[in-house]
């Protein structure tokens, strides 16, 4: 099964071509051009070097957030592109699912992401081997110390088990993470932090025949208010 995998969501982009779940070539990208150039570039480069035309491409990952909220979108909207054009679905995943399925763990994983603005995205997925990940506590934005407090008390709540952590927030936050203290809670290897595009990939070679929701249901997550606004007179609805 010939996967092309995507993402845009934050400062580093990434695409994948995996036959199954074995790489077939992978780029990982950064630029002043932004990902709105780079991200079609990257896969038109990938498919050729390949020598795959995009008509076999039979399944589309892409990350849905949360991140960056153009970035998000810019992926979202060439996976549906390319599925309007050649007819591959696409799978969508959030941003910390995928990051949380690249932990390697089973159990409880809690995938936490530099937000920015002294925040992080956070959520906490059960983990089991050849399956899905499924949300314990849905896609958030905190203030570290805040989620501190409530990954303790989901500990409480859920233990003996371990709840391991991973994400890039950790390399910016990790020092708050240390409060954790005699709680069964464990961070993961900082090399499992980052999002990887092929676990992306994998992920979605590893899902059930159909897609989670329909190509026309899929929208960027998220979880945090955009900053820019309406006018005042758009919003009013004054002329």
């Amino acid at each position: 099964m010939k996967i092309l995998a995507m993402d845009s969501s934050f400062a580093q982009g990434g695409v994948a071509l995996l036959d199954g779940e074995q790489v077939v070539a992978r780029s990982d990208f950064a630029g002043s051009e932004g990902h709105v150039a780079l991200l079609p570039r990257r896969v038109d480069q990938l498919l050729a070097q390949s020598g795959w035309h995009p008509r076999e491409v039979e399944r589309i990952g892409v990350t849905l957030g949360p991140g960056s909220f153009s970035g998000a979108r810019i992926a979202l909207g060439l996976a549906k592109g390319l599925a309007l054009a050649f007819g591959a679905p696409v799978f969508g995943w959030t941003t910390l699912e995928v990051v949380a399925a690249g932990a390697g763990c089973t159990g409880a994983v809690a995938a936490v992401l530099d937000a920015r603005r002294g925040e992080v995205y956070a959520g906490i997925y059960e983990m089991r081997i050849g399956c899905d990940p499924v949300e314990r506590l849905a896609p958030g934005v905190w203030e570290p110390g805040a989620l501190v407090e409530r990954l303790i008390a989901w500990q409480q709540e859920h233990g003996p088990e371990p709840l391991h952590l991973t994400g890039d927030g950790l390399a910016v936050w990790g020092e708050r993470f240390l409060t954790l203290g005699d709680h069964p809670i464990k961070p993961v290897a900082p090399e499992s932090w980052p999002l990887d595009v092929v676990q992306l990939g994998r992920m979605t070679a590893r899902h059930a025949a159909a897609p989670r929701m329909p190509i026309e249901a899929l929208e960027p997550v998220y979880v945090r208010k955009a900053d820019a606004k309406e006018p005042a007179d758009r919003m009013t609805g004054l002329s």
